[in-house]
């Protein structure tokens, strides 16, 4: 009983002292401040920043009135979902435009029109003439340029001679803008590409970009090549009367020679190694914010090629091709600092523009090869049914030498969807600025072009004159030497597109030369593209779905396309390449796949000058593939 009363009080102790050591929580259970974020505000602002445009620095150079039918018009919608790698790809969709390309991605591409070679093609990049310098200073390769970076590209079309505008990407909404690109491909193919532009309402804004191509040799074949380009930009647009911008462009190729598969180890295409680097300032002013009035811009950029080849590149790959122990030696032994290249340009372009008339004026003067440059230009619409410019160039030349000429351009558009154009150039033209031997030319060319626009088709003809011409020869490719002289050529070229459906579109171009042949070009050539493209709007009522599938063939007859060393021809012979491509977009996402010469022909693009040794060709069933991302905030 005791016992029974200890363990009771005990275990009654022990319990009030564990009472009694309880302190009572006052804390809540959630001390911290309430969230009074609004997401749904946040989210509507964005999507009111995203459709709010501001002022960005307007475009230059390109602004003037043309005749329908002159013109060519590729915008960033264009330009992305095309089935075009390199601009020169881009290009190649211009009818009478022939490529001489080293058969794979990477090698050199140089566009030729109407059989003028490559220097038939000028570039202007926003605003500021895009001209050659470095290993090669003769003709721009536009392979090399990057497409990534552009939004807008237009073709100006005269009689034997392109002129092609550019132009880099402006961000013209406050929420910022990325684009991240990411490619593959057979021979471990890679690209990458990336974008950041951020634009404050006040007006400043900035652009970084960066493209990265990297493609290995063919198998069999030498010559590998890669390329990092990058851009910076800064700018100051606080209404769309100022702006003022600097820009930076950097590009670095690396493009290793090409050698034939057995000896003799003749050079098939020239190596490339160095850095290229343009500077360029602009100031823009303006008396309206609409476009109307006149405008002022000027331009003022440093381009700087530095050689990088020490020891030539395509050494290790030349001990490679050694046969019955004859070693054939690349060396050329560049040394950097004596290899050092640039050149200033300063512009001013002034302009006046009315609802239905423009007047621009332009003079560049550079440091060398071409110190002064000076261009006038004039257009009237009187009337909706007729336009008409007038536009006269001069270059003075290193060398005492002079390009000079007048181009006149008209059009009439007439009832029932039918339009007419002609075009007239006359004067003389230096094909080669920096070569002081290389004299001018006599210039008289004349093209007539007509079409139909209707509801679901439309053709255009062409008919074009052009004087004899001696076009340069395509450097970048040794073997091909020279190319000989023409006399007066007639090319007749017809465009087409048929939409018999709202999701299938055929169209393409036949170019081919009347009696006279000339050198350097396939003396018959066609494009044909078929689409099957729609956005399945039954079932994706946005919009937001996109998918595209695409074949194209492109087809030449033989012909000369230049001549050796020893002014013998050398004969390109008729081929067919068929290219299929296949698109999906999904909003703002983009996945692609490319296929190359489908049907495997081995015929080359740029032959050999030693018959039955091959030349420069695609490779069988080489493909593509990649996806895209834009995103804004």
């Amino acid at each position: 009983m005791t016992r029974s009363l200890l363990a009771a009080a005990l275990l009654l102790a022990a319990r009030a002292a564990l009472v009694g050591a309880q302190v009572v929580d006052t804390t809540r259970t959630d001390s911290l401040a309430r969230d009074t974020t609004d997401y749904t505000a946040q989210f509507l602002k964005a999507q009111q920043d995203a459709r709010r445009l501001i002022p960005v620095v307007p475009r230059v150079g390109a602004g003037e009135l043309l005749p329908f039918r002159t013109r060519l018009v590729f915008d960033r919608d264009s330009i992305l979902w095309h089935n075009a790698e390199t601009v020169s790809d881009l290009l190649s969709k211009v009818p009478g435009v022939f490529i001489v390309r080293g058969g794979w991605t990477g090698r050199p591409e140089l566009p030729t029109f109407q059989a003028h070679g490559a220097t038939s093609v000028d570039y202007v990049l926003d605003g500021v003439p895009y001209l050659p310098i470095g290993q090669d200073s003769l003709m721009v390769d536009p392979s090399i340029l990057p497409m990534s970076f552009l939004s807008r590209v237009e073709v100006e079309r005269l009689p034997g001679h392109l002129r092609v505008h550019l132009f880099t990407h402006h961000h013209d909404r406050s929420v910022p803008y990325s684009r991240i690109g990411i490619a593959s491909g057979d021979l471990q193919i890679a690209r990458y590409q990336g974008e950041l532009e951020k634009r404050s309402t006040k007006g400043f804004g900035f652009a970084a970009a960066f493209d990265h191509l990297s493609v290995p040799a063919q198998q069999g074949v030498s010559g590998d090549y890669s390329n990092t380009q990058a851009r910076l930009r800064v700018d100051y647009a606080p209404s769309g009367r100022f702006a003022a911008e600097i820009q930076y462009l950097l590009s670095s190729p690396d493009r290793e020679a090409v050698f034939p598969e057995a000896p003799p180890l003749d050079t098939l295409s020239r190596p490339r190694h160095g850095s290229r680097k343009d500077l360029s300032a602009r100031v823009f002013l303006a008396r309206r914010a609409d476009g109307l009035g006149p405008r002022l811009d000027l331009i003022a950029s440093r381009t700087h090629w530095v050689d990088e080849i020490e020891k030539d590149s395509t050494q290790a790959i030349v001990n490679q091709l050694e046969f019955n122990g004859v070693l054939v030696s690349a060396d050329t032994v560049f040394v950097a600092s004596r290899h050092r290249r640039g050149f200033s340009q300063f512009g001013a372009m002034l302009g006046y523009r009315l609802p239905a008339a423009s007047l621009d004026g332009s003079v560049f003067y550079r440091s060398t090869w071409t110190p002064l440059e000076v261009q006038a230009r004039g257009g009237i619409a009187p009337s909706r049914w007729l336009t008409a410019s007038l536009e006269g160039v001069y270059r003075r030349h290193d060398g005492g030498r002079s390009s000079e000429w007048l181009a006149a351009r008209a059009g009439i558009t007439l009832p029932m969807g039918f339009s007419a154009s002609g075009v007239w150039r006359r004067g003389s033209e230096v094909a080669l600025p920096s070569m002081v031997a290389d004299e001018a030319q006599d210039l008289d060319d004349r093209s007539i072009m007509a079409g139909w626009q209707g509801g679901f088709a439309e053709v255009e003809a062409s008919y074009t004159s052009n004087a004899g011409y001696r076009p340069a020869p395509f450097a970048q490719y040794p073997q091909l030497a020279s190319i000989g002289p023409s006399g007066r050529t007639n090319w007749v070229t017809v465009n087409a597109r048929i939409a018999p459906r709202q999701w299938l579109i055929l169209d393409g171009w036949y170019s081919t030369p009347q009696g006279t042949r000339p050198e350097g070009q396939p003396p018959t050539q066609s494009v044909i593209n078929g689409t099957i493209q729609s956005k399945f709007l039954p079932t994706f009522k946005s919009g937001i779905f996109n998918v595209k599938l695409q074949f194209s063939m492109e087809n030449w007859g033989t012909g000369v396309i230049a001549r050796d060393e020893d002014g013998e021809p050398i004969t390109l012979k008729g081929a067919t390449y068929v290219r299929s491509y296949i698109g999906l977009q999904i909003g703002a996402f983009m996945a692609y796949y490319n296929r190359y010469n489908v049907q495997g022909t081995g015929l080359p693009y740029v032959p050999n000058s030693n018959p039955g040794r091959g030349g420069l060709g695609p490779p069988a069933f080489a493909s593509t593939f990649g996806v895209r991302w834009d995103f804004s905030n």
